[in-house]
């Protein structure tokens, strides 16, 4: 029997991280939680979870500032913020800083519920066997991309991917030299929403060239298909 996935709840409000937890727990995961910024960052960074909830606005040190600390040192889990506006520049700063989706309070418990699920199948999907070749490890020219451990290994050494970056480098990898464009990315790696800004897409397929490309300025994987969006080339 597989072990329950696990969840870190961070948020201040308590009634509202109860209900999560009474939920989350029905809907069988393992949660914890902490009610502020220092103590949700420093259980955050001893791993071993599946998924992160961050709120944005907590005591002492903002939820930008967890999100940052985790990001030091674990690019890999999934994390889901919770946010007290639904203006642009502030979801747009979550997810440069390195959130993998986010929701608007007030949100509806199925909303949050189903976004859960939809981070966690896609962790599962991008540990799972590469097309048909039976491995989570793909070959691009002298790299080896592992999908399980979110790793780039190359020249230069062994580079970890964002989950966000390994799901958008996955995506196009499974297209199979179809153009994809950038309405799809939104749409089928981010969760279409109209704040976010096809600027996000751009700016992770610079990082990501800078991991998987000899050179980025010229790349050969991921190319721009002018007017449209992304095709990758083996």
């Amino acid at each position: 029997m597989n072990a329950p996935k696990r969840i870190l709840i961070v948020e201040d409000d308590l009634p509202m991280a109860m209900g999560l937890e009474f939920n989350l727990r029905a809907e069988g995961f393992s949660v914890e939680h902490r009610p502020d910024g220092e103590t949700g960052l420093e259980r955050a960074i001893e791993g071993r979870l599946d998924l992160v909830v961050l709120d944005m606005l907590l005591p002492g040190i903002s939820g930008l500032d967890v999100l940052d600390g985790i990001r030091q040192s674990d690019l890999r889990t999934p994390i889901l913020i919770l946010s007290a506006t639904a203006s642009s520049d502030s979801v747009v700063l979550g997810l440069q800083k390195g959130a993998d989706d986010y929701l608007t309070k007030p949100f509806e418990l199925e909303v949050l519920l189903a976004r859960i699920k939809s981070l966690m199948r896609t962790r599962d999907w991008l540990t799972a066997p590469f097309r048909e070749q039976h491995s989570e490890q793909v070959r691009l020219g002298g790299r080896v991309v592992d999908f399980r451990s979110s790793q780039v290994s190359g020249p230069r050494g062994v580079v970890d991917l964002s989950f966000k970056e390994a799901q958008l480098l996955r995506h196009l990898m499974e297209a199979g030299g179809r153009t994809v464009t950038r309405e799809e990315l939104l749409r089928e790696v981010w969760g279409y929403s109209e704040s976010i800004q096809t600027r996000t897409i751009d700016n992770f397929v610079v990082a990501l060239r800078k991991k998987i490309e000899d050179d980025p300025k010229h790349p050969l994987h991921i190319q721009t298909v002018p007017g449209e969006g992304y095709r990758f080339q083996d």
